[in-house]
């Protein structure tokens, strides 16, 4: 069994690599998440933020349990009436699944199991920093020990703080994982076949309100680039978000990959107004900038386009995104790596 690192939203823990998102419901605040193997559902996680202000006690789990279990008992029975023939649900709480010296970094997690037709491993805990509640739980067929696959995942397990400067969340899907800000939150996404888009957001400072992050990728690069070049192909594609910017693109090829980055600024009407007081006013109000790497990844024929739009640190933050990203690539070829330097000369080329 393969372990790969697998985040969401914060929360980040080893799964097997064959493990895939299925379902997504809900935000960053309260959520849902559900990974498949190509059998069954193997993992559900379940998040909310606490409403209280003070510490998260154990019956406050166990109430939010129950609830739980609720929904566990009447999917349950939905499913029981379109069998002739199934197990009655056994519900176990406060499990010795992991001991407390066992080297879990939970706060005073809560263990559970039930059993069915399926048979399920589940912990409750609280975290204080994150403020959250998470359920995670496990799953596999009645026969099947759970332990080997439940422990290391619960092990594992662990909520990022909110809030912390310079604190990064880790996002993964199907092959494909990345790292943004912890500021940026997500306000929409598509996992499609052929294409992944996940939108960020950051409410920013007073003068720069609404940062803009997306993190796209693109499949059957060899289909979509059969008649054109990459930089032919992305303004084509992109041609609305570059309106009222100017812009400059530096493309550089090393053999493995060819991609280019684009930086610009908003224009405005006082661009063309060469009155001197019209263009000191215009310097003491600081312009959107916008930020692009596209990467055209040749092994695995994938594009992927990371943008920003902000008045400040735009390119900062497209570069330390770009500079995350995991494709096929980099996991399958052991000679790339990612401290290897560009030896084809870059191109300048003004918008």
């Amino acid at each position: 069994m393969i372990l790969t690192t697998f985040g969401w939203a914060g929360i980040t823990l080893s799964v097997p690599d064959d493990w895939e998102i299925s379902g997504i419901s809900g935000d960053q605040k309260s959520g849902y998440l559900r990974l498949d193997d190509a059998e069954m559902p193997r993992l559900e996680l379940k998040w909310s933020e606490s409403k209280k202000r003070r510490g998260v006690s154990q019956e406050d789990l166990h109430s939010v349990l129950d609830e739980y279990f609720k929904l566990v008992r009447k999917s349950y029975r939905r499913k029981r009436d379109k069998k002739t023939q199934s197990n009655d649900l056994n519900i176990t709480r406060d499990i010795d699944l992991i001991k407390k010296d066992g080297g879990i970094d939970l706060h005073a997690p809560i263990f559970f199991q039930w059993r069915g037709d399926v048979f399920a491993h589940g912990v409750i805990y609280h975290c204080p920093d994150s403020k959250r509640i998470t359920i995670a739980q496990v799953m596999g067929r009645t026969r099947q020990s759970l332990r080997s696959v439940s422990i290391p995942l619960f092990l594992s397990l662990k909520n990022l703080p909110s809030g912390e400067i310079g604190s990064e969340f880790l996002w993964s899907a199907y092959q494909m994982s990345f790292r943004t800000p912890e500021r940026y939150r997500l306000e929409k996404h598509q996992l499609l076949s052929g294409y992944l888009l996940f939108s960020f957001v950051d409410s920013g400072p007073f003068l720069d309100r609404k940062r803009r992050l997306s993190v796209e990728r693109y499949g059957l690069a060899d289909v979509l680039l059969k008649n054109c070049e990459l930089e032919d192909w992305f303004r084509n594609q992109y041609r609305k978000s570059l309106q009222g910017f100017g812009y400059q693109i530096e493309i550089v090829d090393d053999g493995v990959d060819q991609k280019f980055t684009l930086v610009g600024q908003e224009n405005r009407l006082s661009d063309n107004i060469p009155i001197q007081p019209i263009q000191n006013l215009d310097r003491l109000q600081r312009r959107k900038s916008i930020a692009t790497h596209v990467r055209h990844c040749r092994q695995s024929n994938r594009i992927f386009v990371v943008q920003s739009v902000s008045k400040r640190e735009a390119l900062q933050v497209v570069n330390g995104v770009a500079s995350s990203i995991v494709c096929h690539s980099d996991i399958d070829d052991p000679s790339i790596n990612a401290t290897q330097k560009d030896h084809a000369g870059p191109n300048t080329i003004q918008a």
